[in-house]
């Protein structure tokens, strides 16, 4: 099935559509990697973006469910210059294809990511729009432009836990980790290194976190202007000299 791809300046591209058949809005970047695209595709701090890898050939050694970086992918959409369907990998449980399906995501390949990639490098990141089928030109590269910038949008409170979460390693330092879009890749390490991982919300007291008696505490990275966190912006000022901190 036809896809096609509107960025704000005017740009428009057609390709082969995969993944969910729905459109998409979101500000388009490029990831460099040869290799962790699932790790960047269910990285929390994409939310709100359309994820376009730089490397031409992706989806070859599928999808392990142990990479995710979250519970699923938050990218708004996927653009590829071309996708592999029959991956070969031990560990594959599925295709890129599928996992999108999986997650509702839509994703365009066939589409010249080197070119797009030099319009990004040089002009920044832009807003995009991507729709499945036969869609008016003008018309969706409107819809590109007058899309709310991602500076607007309260993507923390979409990606961040609801409610404490514990995570044992067995070890006897205590760490509090304030979710502002982690990846789960952070709380594995801290494990590793026997660190107990308490995982709170980003709206999270500084009173509730000394409540907790932890020997440090961890600010995680996350999605969109980090200005807008203004609970977690208070918190870090009241903890500052009182217990250690790094994010």
């Amino acid at each position: 099935m036809k896809a096609v791809l509107a960025l704000e300046d005017g740009t428009y591209v057609e390709g082969k559509a995969f993944g969910a058949e729905r459109d998409a809005l979101g500000e388009i970047i490029f990831c460099t990697g040869m290799t962790g695209y699932v790790e960047a595709l269910t990285d929390p701090s994409y939310k709100g973006q359309i994820l376009m890898m730089t490397y031409p050939l992706i989806g070859n050694y599928g999808v392990c469910r142990e990479d995710f970086e979250s519970d699923g992918v938050k990218v708004e959409g996927f653009v590829v210059r071309e996708l592999c369907k029959e991956p070969s990998n031990w560990r594959s449980e599925m295709t890129v294809d599928e996992l999108l399906k999986e997650f509702d995501v839509p994703g365009i390949e066939g589409v010249d990511t080197r070119m797009l990639t030099k319009k990004i490098r040089i002009y920044g990141t832009m807003k995009a729009a991507l729709a499945v089928g036969d869609v008016d030109r003008e018309e969706l590269i409107e819809r590109a432009r007058t899309q709310p910038s991602i500076s607007d949008v309260d993507l923390v409170d979409k990606v961040c836990v609801k409610k404490p979460r514990r995570f044992e390693s067995g070890g006897r330092f205590e760490v509090v980790l304030v979710d502002c879009g982690v990846k789960m890749s952070i709380v594995r390490q801290l494990l590793k290194r026997g660190v107990n991982v308490t995982l709170v919300p980003y709206k999270y007291s500084a009173k509730m976190i000394l409540e907790m008696d932890p020997d440090g505490v961890f600010i995680s990275n996350g999605p969109g202007d980090p200005a807008r966190v203004k609970e977690t912006i208070e918190t870090i000022r009241k903890l500052v000299g009182r217990v250690p901190l790094a994010g």
